[in-house]
């Protein structure tokens, strides 16, 4: 039987840009995804707003130009896809333990009703049991804080990954893509892609959680991941486009003048006369704030969960200097840039642009998703 997703690339379609990534499954005793095929395609104005297509045409023929002009060679016509961050819900439900299957669905049901702002019947939905979740043993070392906050309320208990989307969204980007004679498989929540492709696969499970901070062009958000799985997502309203544009109406310089300007000097405060880190301080220290605010918003609500002790920085709104160690500073916690291509075998092709690899890590996640062939994980909105 033909696999829906052989020889499937990962479709990263956001406002400004598409991004197109295929690779190759790791063979034999070879650890890593083979790096296979890439590209770019910016986007007008026009075309997609907020996560909506505003002209379909255009953004299929845009598909289809990502395509004919990757580098290397796009085999297969099927897609999987990511759904905007912003219009989508994805949370982990804990019930008792031992649960049947019957009344896993009747939790499910319970959450769209009392936490989605919609009715059941406008909207997609997946949910997946996880493993069950016990207290862990006393830590050998009793400085370091591995267990819960709470250890009072640790019990035992059943967790359920659910995903959902609005219908009339997943119906609009399925009519995109077929538009572009491609085949939807999949369609996942943000999120999830972001976090497969900066966490090794092989790695043991880390001792705390992990924060995850996907700075986009017109939009982020923190992903808290623990325990093997996506414990929260929140939007964030801080984006890589707000940064430019303010460095633009400062220096009163263009917007492509300003992007270089953020890369090249970005917050260190030797480069470039200390101009650009005077500029973006305040704004630095706004995004700080709002870091701080939805990783209270984690303890506040998931009372049980593990400290985040370590902060990565994904996206390509994180493609300035120091932006790890400044976020660091402000935040007290660790704070590295994320790899996206930590799964990826090397060497990686010469031609592939590494210093703009962090736009690339949802597009990488739904690759290796594609590459995987497999329903591993949420299966997706569909």
């Amino acid at each position: 039987m033909l696999n829906p997703l052989s020889n499937a690339f990962g479709l990263d379609i956001g406002d400004r840009s598409f991004k197109l990534v295929q690779l190759g499954r790791p063979r034999g005793r070879k650890k890593g995804y083979r790096l296979n095929a890439w590209g770019v395609v910016d986007v007008p104005e026009g075309v997609m707003s907020n996560g909506n297509i505003l002209d379909r045409p255009k953004a299929a023929a845009l598909i289809n130009k990502l395509v004919r002009s990757a580098v290397g060679h796009v085999g297969g016509r099927t897609v999987v896809a990511c759904l905007p961050e912003t219009k989508t819900f994805i949370k982990v439900i804990e019930t008792g333990p031992n649960e049947t299957r019957e009344q896993m669905t009747s939790a499910v049901l319970k959450e769209i009703e009392d936490n989605i702002p919609l009715p059941k019947e406008e909207i997609y939905y997946d949910w997946q049991a996880i493993e069950t979740h016990s207290p862990p043993a006393a830590a050998s070392n009793p400085t370091k804080k591995t267990g819960p906050r709470n250890p009072a309320s640790a019990t035992e208990t059943s967790r359920i990954m659910l995903g959902a989307a609005p219908k009339q969204l997943v119906d609009d980007f399925t009519a995109m893509i077929d538009l572009a004679g491609l085949a939807p498989a999949v369609f996942e929540i943000e999120a999830m892609a972001i976090s497969r492709a900066v966490l090794p696969i092989a790695n043991d499970e880390p001792e705390t959680a992990v924060g995850l901070l996907d700075i986009g062009a017109t939009r982020s958000s923190l992903i808290v991941h623990d325990r093997g799985t996506i414990q929260m997502s929140l939007s964030i309203p801080i984006s890589g486009a707000e940064i430019t544009e303010t460095i633009s109406q400062k220096l009163k310089v263009s917007l492509e003048d300003a992007e270089k300007l953020k890369r090249k000097c970005g917050l260190d405060a030797s480069r470039c006369e200390d101009k650009i880190w005077k500029i973006l301080q305040p704004q630095i220290d706004d995004m700080s704030e709002k870091i701080k605010n939805a990783i209270r918003f984690y303890r506040m609500g998931f009372p049980h969960g593990r400290d985040i002790e370590r902060l990565l920085v994904a996206g390509g709104g994180a493609n300035f200097l120091e932006i790890d160690s400044v976020l660091s500073r402000k935040l007290t916690i660790k704070v590295e840039r994320a790899n996206p291509l930590v799964n990826v075998r090397l060497p990686i092709p010469r031609r592939f642009p590494s210093e703009t690899t962090q736009t690339y890590t949802t597009a990488i996640g739904l690759a290796i998703r594609a590459a995987d062939e497999t329903t591993a994980g949420l299966r997706g909105i569909q």
